[in-house]
């Protein structure tokens, strides 16, 4: 009798013990694979649930704690992650973990757990995120320590060089900045990080104004449609007095992006100067009700309508001006 149950039982407890890696493969695939569609929700999900079968997976409970990160559920994947540090210390999860730090508004424990993985193991990623904590702590000359040695160590990482120039810039050595941040457009001119930095250090260092041109045109040219490219060449030839190239790339600016404030307010500071009071009203107009706090938009507007005889409508926006911080 005992013989028979037991034959009776051997294929099913069998059976059971194959579902069990089969349960966790199928849930870990599917979770992967919702990722890669960009269903994270779902992707977590599936992910939880294999980690709920078998938590010492270590490929599924990284793969769980990235996708937690990254949907903001940050006390979730702390666990996991430290859960992972207990089988083995490893740099990826000190990394991990000062992307959860920093996320929890954790600055200085986020800059020693980034520190912890770039000394483990120096590579592009740790390096940078060290320098990128260290800048977001205004720990300016350490980030310019970190973000050189990862520059010389890797020197082909635009977006290292990207993050020193940034350094550079917060220590106000301005040259050093733009220098750097041109080094960053021709090891990569296809890295837009590269732009809206650059474009906005255009004037800080004038002596290297023609480089910078030469380079944001470059941007402009290989992003056609990109009304930030368009916009910050434009501004490069307005410091040219080039104020019909100017004038051109900064409507193909707002051609682009129609909710381009700063774009439309540029426009209205040209056409101001050049006694088109038409025109400039409309465009600054266009631009304090695309952004109301552009304190020097409702300025300008005051002064046209002012001219205009409009008293009422001055009046009104320099209250504006006035009320802004």
């Amino acid at each position: 009798m005992f013989r028979s149950l037991a034959s009776l039982l051997l294929p099913l407890l069998c059976q059971a013990a194959q579902s069990v890696p089969d349960t966790f493969r199928a849930s870990h695939e599917r979770g992967e694979a919702s990722i890669r569609k960009g269903d994270l929700k779902a992707g977590v999900a599936w992910l939880r649930q294999a980690y709920t079968i078998d938590p010492g997976n270590y490929e599924n409970a990284w793969d769980l704690a990235t996708a937690c990160v990254e949907t903001k559920r940050l006390e979730e994947a702390r666990r996991i992650v430290e859960a992972l540090l207990k089988q083995g210390d490893r740099s990826e999860l000190h990394n991990l973990l000062g992307e959860i730090e920093e996320g929890e508004g954790h600055v200085v424990e986020a800059v020693r757990q980034f520190e912890t993985a770039a000394r483990s193991d120096p590579t592009e990623k740790n390096v940078f995120d060290l320098g990128s904590a260290l800048l977001n702590s205004t720990g300016f000359q350490q980030a310019v320590q970190i973000f050189e040695f990862g520059a010389g160590k890797y020197a082909g990482s635009a977006r290292l060089r990207v993050g020193l120039g940034i350094a550079y810039y917060s220590l106000s050595r301005y040259a050093d900045a733009v220098e750097t941040l041109c080094q960053a457009v021709d090891l990569n001119p296809r890295d837009t990080r590269a732009l809206e930095f650059l474009g906005k250090m255009r004037d800080v260092a004038p002596e290297m104004g023609q480089d910078v041109r030469r380079r944001l045109h470059r941007f402009a040219a290989l992003y056609p449609d990109n009304a930030a490219a368009s916009y910050y060449y434009g501004l490069s030839l307005l410091d040219a007095d080039d104020e019909a190239g100017a004038e051109a790339r900064l409507l193909k600016a707002v051609a682009l992006d129609p909710s381009f404030a700063e774009a439309h307010f540029q426009l209205g500071v040209l056409y101001q100067k050049r006694d088109e009071a038409t025109k400039a009203v409309r465009e600054l107009e266009a631009a304090v009700q695309l952004r109301p706090g552009l304190k020097a938009a409702h300025y300008r507007l005051a002064a046209l309508y002012n001219a205009q005889g409009l008293t009422e409508r001055a009046q009104r926006e320099l209250e504006i001006f006035r009320a802004l911080p």
